[in-house]
């Protein structure tokens, strides 16, 4: 077996379905980390007005620049799941909810080019991948790929920290990788 068969190997089981790597880094529980690789967006910057407006919760967006893989940003439980894979909630066990939403207006695509790989109620760890998104697919049919990553009950904290400037810039915009931190939430 020769090199790239090797690594293909680490990637593709022997059914020759792609695996995905998880993602590692070391987290603490009142912190949530990138989802995704990409460029770091304000929710009021993102192209929807649910989101923008917070009514989804407190985060950021994210344009991704990686691969398709949406990583878990805590460990948690699955807690809830849309049946188009756009998007996933999670609830840790010290009550932060935090709901991930690919793309805009991307539940129009009814599921194409979205592939679970987690189901409601299953337990995660930070880093661990929950959904693949084809990009190109979304930008084909017309959609905006941006990520929004946002604690839905934020009401439930006395305050949420944004620390998601990376010192990494692109275009003026900071960048951020898989499992760079992103929100803080204390409670009171």
């Amino acid at each position: 077996m020769g090199l790239f068969d090797k690594i293909k190997s680490a990637f593709v089981s022997a059914d020759g379905k792609v695996t995905h790597s998880e993602a590692t880094f070391a987290t603490r529980p009142d912190t949530v980390y990138a989802p995704a690789s990409g460029v770091l967006l304000s929710l009021q910057e993102v192209n929807d007005q649910v989101i923008s407006a917070g009514l989804l919760g407190d985060g950021y967006g994210i344009l991704p620049t990686g691969s398709g893989v949406l990583y878990a940003p805590v460990s948690g439980r699955i807690s809830v799941v849309t049946v188009t894979n756009h998007a996933i909630g999670l609830r840790t066990d010290d009550g932060m909810e935090v709901l991930m939403h690919i793309g805009i207006d991307t539940v129009k695509m009814e599921g194409k080019g979205f592939t679970r790989l987690v189901e409601a109620n299953d337990v995660v760890h930070a880093g661990q991948p929950l959904i693949t998104f084809d990009v190109e697919a979304i930008k084909l049919a017309g959609y905006e790929e941006v990520i929004a990553c946002v604690i839905s009950n934020p009401d439930a904290f006395a305050s949420i920290e944004h620390v998601g400037d990376s010192g990494t810039l692109l275009g003026g915009r900071p960048l951020v990788k898989i499992g760079d931190p992103l929100l803080v939430a204390r409670k009171a």
